[in-house]
């Protein structure tokens, strides 16, 4: 499997326009992470932003060495508890928000509720996508 990944690694260093290398939504998994990072690489490249371009690097080379489909699972579960916890705790202060009636806060809160159960709805498409 790593093979393949050097392969695709290979292939996408050797593509030097934008528009072939930002298509990596008929990837999967390490493959279409590995592509997304090279994809930001090439914008940071062009932008000549050297911090960006270092750290994308060790993200590529780290990508290309330890990335797994399991692991990739895990980081996403692990982003869907997270946010799951968070809109409880979004739902607590809303609860306090209406009992001190202050609508701002109430507002505020509805809005991080829905922003983060969209987050979900993503995590989980993004982890149907791995399976």
């Amino acid at each position: 499997m790593k093979t393949n990944f050097k392969l695709a690694l290979c292939v996408l260093l050797g593509i030097s326009t934008n528009a072939l290398a930002s298509d990596c939504s008929a990837l999967k998994a390490c493959d279409k992470k590995i592509c997304e990072i090279n994809t930001q690489l090439s914008m940071a490249e062009s932008a000549h932003n050297q911090h960006k371009v270092d750290g994308l690097n060790k993200a590529l080379k780290y990508a290309t060495q330890y990335c797994t489909t399991d692991g990739l699972r895990d980081d996403i579960k692990d982003k869907i508890e997270d946010s799951m916890e968070d809109i409880e705790d979004y739902k607590s202060d809303l609860k306090e928000a209406k009992s001190d009636n202050k609508m701002d806060k109430v507002e505020k809160y509805t809005r991080k509720i829905a922003q983060e159960n969209d987050k979900i709805s993503m995590l989980k498409l993004e982890l149907a996508d791995l399976e």
